[in-house]
C-alpha cells in the first residue's frame, strides 16, 4: 500500500471484539480508552513480530545452544569463576573462549568440561549442570522425529508385515472351508447318518 497517510483510514474493528475490549477495560477498571488499547496492541503486536523474524543469537557448544544472555561458571578451589554468553560468543576474562578452554584456564588441564560448568539460562535463577543439559537434549533428539526415508521404510515394513498376516489369514480360511467341504462328502460321513432319498 503506497497512499500517502493523510488517504489513509483506520481499519474498522470488528463490533464484537470492540464489545469485547470495551467489557474487558470497564471490568478491569483501566484508565486506557479503547482507542489507546488498540494502538497499544498494536505496538506490542509489531515490536513481538520484529523480535521473532530477528535471528536468535548464542554460541554453539555441540548439541546444547546456549542463547545470549546465558551465565557460566566454574567452581576453582574457594571460587566461582564466571563467564557469560555476548552474542555468539563465550566471554570469559575478557576473551572469547570455547567452554573447555574456560576450565582449562581455571582448573588445569585434566578436566571434563561437562562434568564442571553449571550453566543458568537467561531468564531462569537456578544453575544447572552442563552434563545434566547434555543428557536431556541427547533424550529429546532420540525421540526426535524420523526423516520422510525412515517414516517410508517404516511404513514400507508395517505394511509388508500386515500383508504377510493377510496372506497367513487367508491360507487359514481356505483351508479351513476345504475341511467344512471334504467331512459333507459321502466318504466322510457315517452309515446311520446318511439319509435316503425317497421318492
Amino acid at each position: 500500500m503506497n497512499t500517502p497517510r493523510s488517504q489513509k483510514t483506520s481499519p474498522q474493528v470488528p463490533p464484537a471484539a470492540y464489545d469485547e475490549l470495551c467489557d474487558f477495560l470497564r471490568q478491569s477498571g483501566s484508565p486506557l480508552t479503547p482507542a489507546e488499547a488498540l494502538a497499544g496492541a498494536i505496538k506490542l503486536w509489531i515490536a513481538k513480530s520484529r523480535e521473532d523474524a530477528a535471528p536468535v543469537r548464542g554460541y554453539q557448544w555441540k548439541q546444547l545452544f546456549l542463547p545470549d544472555g546465558t551465565r557460566l561458571r566454574v567452581h576453582s578451589g574457594d571460587t566461582w569463576q564466571g563467564a557469560d554468553v555476548i552474542g555468539d560468543d563465550l566471554i570469559f576474562r575478557g576473551e572469547a573462549v570455547s567452554p573447555n578452554q574456560m576450565v582449562q584456564q581455571t582448573c588445569g588441564d585434566a578436566r571434563n568440561a561437562w562434568l564442571e560448568l553449571w550453566i543458568r539460562f537467561p531468564g531462569e535463577k537456578n544453575w544447572t549442570k552442563a552434563a545434566q543439559l547434555r543428557a536431556r537434549q541427547n533424550q529429546l533428539a532420540a525421540k526426535a522425529p524420523m526423516t520422510p526415508a525412515e517414516a517410508m521404510a517404516a511404513a514400507a515394513k508395517a505394511m509388508s508385515a500386515a500383508l504377510s498376516t493377510a496372506l497367513t489369514l487367508v491360507e487359514h480360511a481356505n483351508h479351513q472351508s476345504q475341511n467344512t467341504l471334504e467331512r459333507r462328502l459321502p466318504r466322510y460321513r457315517r452309515a446311520h447318518d446318511q439319509l435316503d432319498d425317497i421318492h
